[in-house]
C-alpha cells in the first residue's frame, strides 16, 4: 500500500486488519517519535554531530526488528501517518526561503548554475559508478536521482526506468550521511560562507540535510531550502535529456 496516496478504502482496510497486527504495529509511532526526541536531546547536550536524530533511531529500530524477529511490514504500516505527512512537511521548507527571498533574488543566476551543475554531476557519477562496478543499467536512474527529496526522486526514477523503492532508500541514506558529515566536511575544507554551505547541503542532502542546515543558521537553512527546490525541479526537467545522452554514450562505447 502506498501511504503517500492513502484513500478512504485503503484506510478502512487497514483498520479492519488491526486484529492481525503484532505489538510492533502499535508501538511504531511512539517508538519512532520517542527515539527521535531522546537522541535529539542527547545530541543538543553533547554537541556530537554523529548522534543524528534520524540515523541513530534507524539503527536502533532495525536492531529491534531483527532482534525480535518481527515483520518489518508491521512497522512500516504502523508509521503510515508519518509517511503520509511527508509531502506536506516539505512545504514548510519554503518558510526560510521566503524570509531570505529578497537576498536570494539578487543571486538567482549563480544559484541556478550551481544547482544545474550539481544535477549533472549526480547523473554522471551514477553513470560511471554503475559501469565501473558492473551494475545493471537500471541503477543509473535509480542512483541519479539520489540527491533530491524522496517524492520527486521516486517519480524521476520510475519515469526513467529505475527502481523507485530502491531510490527512496538511497535518498534517505544520502540525506542522513549529508546531515551527519556535511558540515564537518565543509569545516575541514574551510568552507565558511553560510550561503555556500546551505547550497551544498540542499543540493546533496535534500530535506534531511536542510533540517540540519536550519540548526546552523537562518541563512544556511534558507539557501539549503532553495537548493533543494531548484535541484528537484531541474532534475525533473533534465533527467530525460541526461538519460538519453548517457544511453547514447552506451551505444558509442558498447558498454
Amino acid at each position: 500500500m502506498n501511504f503517500l496516496n492513502l484513500n478512504y478504502d485503503d484506510f478502512s482496510g487497514l483498520l479492519s486488519s488491526l486484529e492481525n497486527r503484532t505489538w510492533l504495529f502499535y508501538a511504531a509511532i511512539p517508538l519512532s517519535i520517542g527515539l527521535f526526541f531522546i537522541i535529539r536531546a542527547i545530541q543538543l547536550k553533547t554537541k556530537w554531530s554523529f548522534l543524528n536524530p534520524l540515523l541513530i533511531p534507524v539503527i536502533l529500530i532495525i536492531g529491534i526488528i531483527t532482534g525480535t524477529g518481527s515483520d518489518p511490514k508491521d512497522y512500516s504500516d504502523g508509521t503510515f501517518i508519518i509517511s503520509w505527512l511527508l509531502e506536506p512537511c516539505i512545504v514548510t521548507l519554503a518558510i526560510p526561503l521566503y524570509l531570505k527571498f529578497a537576498l536570494i533574488k539578487k543571486q538567482a543566476v549563480p544559484i541556478i548554475i550551481c544547482c544545474g551543475i550539481s544535477v549533472v554531476i549526480s547523473f554522471i557519477l551514477a553513470y560511471f559508478s554503475c559501469h565501473l562496478i558492473g551494475i545493471n543499467s537500471n541503477m543509473i536512474p535509480t542512483l541519479g536521482a539520489r540527491s533530491i527529496t524522496t517524492p520527486l526522486a521516486m517519480d524521476v526514477s520510475d519515469r526513467m526506468g529505475g527502481i523507485g523503492s530502491v531510490t527512496a532508500c538511497i535518498v534517505c541514506a544520502v540525506g542522513i550521511f549529508g546531515a551527519v558529515f556535511g558540515f564537518p566536511l565543509m569545516k575541514l575544507f574551510h568552507i565558511r560562507n553560510p550561503k555556500a554551505q546551505g547550497l551544498a547541503i540542499g543540493a546533496c542532502a535534500h530535506a534531511v540535510g536542510t533540517s540540519t542546515a536550519n540548526e546552523h543558521g537562518e541563512t544556511q537553512g534558507a539557501y539549503s531550502s532553495l537548493s533543494l527546490i531548484v535541484c528537484g525541479v531541474m532534475t525533473t526537467f533534465l533527467a530525460t535529456p541526461l538519460f538519453m545522452m548517457l544511453n547514447f554514450l552506451d551505444k558509442i562505447f558498447n558498454w
